[in-house]
């Protein structure tokens, strides 16, 4: 009998042994990399043998193809599949020429997939490894989700209407009364109130961005969510400070400002990227007045004293980003100036360097009397904020315009 058992359990554990490594082979991710590994083989060969295949899976490798972004040292994945990276003759997807296909967009050019991924521009999920997945939430498809969460929510199936119900809550903050287990006169009136504010709209959700929302399954605070969503203020709604690009790089251009070790040395390799002269305020101001979502604001606010001249330039610059007629340079000089004087550039993405620059300053003093662990958090806590604010901005993509505009002058 105890026979019978271990060979039942002998079989059992390897057909699941079998299992996994059939799933293994089977990943999508393996799949497209196979493809394309493949017809490169044949290409140089013509007729593969067992060798050349097994050769082809030994090389197959999602670590090999990871993207350690440089907004936010975010990792990505959408290379595993979108592995193709100058090698013509792919027309279909996701295996055509990256490439080829952003040939006329210059913030590639300049900056390659490497060093700024996918998911800035794309927005997806960049971890997923499945194309339902890593597509779910793109920025290209946010009407074609709402829409087609709002098909779902007249499904005679409740699980159905409830995750059509949680993906409009989660791009828009808001369920419209809708119940999923609510008798069907009751939903359909919430539907029609959903569909009425869609029509209305749309244009705007779609130009704002929305998507960027809370899991639906918390209750955020609209006005603590807004103010963490702004990289221009403090988390308590204080209007932060610029202080400068050139006060942010005199520390993080050295691995050991201070003689401290909480800086890392990648630092330096990311303010060469983008501490570059045709990416600072100073070289075309303009392009960052009337482009950039709240710099304008926040020199108005910081600088200028006298509250009507402030409301009569911010008006200016409103008006010229709506209509895309610019003052006359003397009716915004001020601004023009502070730009060209403060040079921002780092606070461009991170946001205003005041708060940042105290923590960090703070931060070194600890360190000096020899309060590290005290040095270690706040530092840390500093550069937690720059990184979420990088990750707000560079979803704006107003902010890439801006990149596109200087990098291709």
């Amino acid at each position: 009998m105890v026979r019978k058992y271990f060979a039942v359990a002998s079989i059992v554990l390897l057909l699941a042994a079998m299992a996994v490594a059939v799933d293994s082979y089977n990943q999508e991710w393996r799949q497209w990399q196979r493809a394309f590994l493949t017809e490169l083989k044949r290409r140089e060969k013509g007729t593969l043998s067992l060798w050349d295949r097994l050769e082809i899976e030994r090389t197959i490798d999602l670590e090999r193809v990871k993207v350690v972004t440089e907004p936010g040292r975010s990792v990505e994945t959408c290379m595993a599949c979108h592995t193709n990276v100058g090698v013509p003759g792919f027309e279909q997807d996701p295996l055509r020429d990256l490439l080829a296909l952003h040939q006329n967009v210059t913030v590639v050019q300049e900056m390659p997939f490497d060093q700024i991924g996918c998911v800035a521009c794309h927005g997806g999920d960049g971890l997923a490894l499945t194309s339902e997945r890593a597509h779910e939430n793109m920025l290209s498809r946010y009407a074609e989700i709402f829409e087609e969460a709002l098909a779902k929510l007249r499904s005679p199936k409740q699980m159905v209407r409830q995750k059509g119900i949680e993906t409009i809550r989660w791009l828009t903050g808001d369920d419209f009364g809708f119940s999923f287990s609510a008798p069907p006169e009751a939903r359909e009136e919430a539907i029609r109130r959903i569909e009425t504010w869609w029509a209305l709209h749309r244009d705007t959700f779609l130009a704002a961005g929305y998507g960027e929302r809370e899991s639906p399954f918390k209750t955020p605070n609209p006005q603590r969510q807004a103010l963490l969503e702004r990289p221009e203020v403090s988390p308590i709604g204080e209007t932060l400070e610029f202080v400068g690009s050139n006060t942010c790089v005199a520390c993080h251009t050295t691995p050991r400002p201070g003689g401290t070790s909480y800086i890392p040395p990648s630092n330096k390799e990311h303010v060469e990227r983008w501490f570059r002269d045709e990416l600072k305020t100073s070289t075309n101001p303009e392009i960052y007045l009337y482009n950039h979502p709240w710099l304008a604001e926040v020199l108005a606010n910081q600088f200028i004293d006298d509250p009507q001249r402030r409301k009569e330039l911010l008006s200016l610059v409103d008006e010229a980003r709506r209509t895309g007629r610019w003052p006359e340079p003397q009716q915004v000089q001020e601004l023009l100036d502070l730009m060209r004087s403060l040079d921002v550039t780092c606070e461009a993405c991170h946001g205003p360097g005041g708060e940042y620059a105290r923590m960090m300053m703070k931060g070194l003093a600890f360190e000096f009397e020899g309060r590290s662990e005290e040095a270690a958090q706040l530092i840390a806590e500093a550069a937690k904020r720059a990184r979420e604010n990088a990750r707000r901005s560079v979803s704006d993509p107003r902010i890439w315009r801006i990149i596109e505009q200087l990098l291709s002058r």
